[in-house]
């Protein structure tokens, strides 16, 4: 005689995206305060359009417009997670930017990355996971 047995991994999974979904907050949170953090390398000052004066080590907040345009983490997949920031330099600031007509150019202030680095994902997944739902 056979033995037939099922198992329904549903709530395994649904909390396994739950706790991703949380780990993923966990590092925009962390990007958030990276952003608004005086760490960031630049030569010189400059007159920002809020009136500050920023000096060489500073935040990447001006007009609070990329802060803002933070979106809130979505699940792109069974394993992924997408934080995205819709500013429109967004990229620029994150990842540098050249400019040929102005002659200049912008460092990479990566926060995301950063933020990335400085959370322990294991241990925040392994966290969430084990809160109940």
């Amino acid at each position: 005689m056979a033995v037939r047995v099922t198992t329904d991994i549903r709530p395994i999974e649904d909390r396994g995206r739950r706790a991703l979904l949380a780990t993923a907050d966990a590092v925009g949170k962390r990007a958030a305060l990276l952003i608004r953090a005086r760490t960031w390398a630049w030569p010189g000052t400059t007159n920002r359009v809020n009136g500050e004066v920023a000096g060489p080590r500073r935040n990447i907040v001006d007009t609070g417009t990329l802060a803002a345009s933070q979106q809130a983490p979505r699940l792109t997949g069974p394993l992924n997670a997408q934080i995205t920031w819709t500013a429109e330099y967004a990229a620029a600031t994150f990842l540098g930017a050249v400019f040929r007509k102005r002659r200049y150019s912008l460092p990479a202030r990566n926060a995301p990355a950063q933020a990335l680095r400085s959370v322990n994902l294991a241990q925040e997944f392994a966290r969430a996971y084990r809160q109940d739902p």
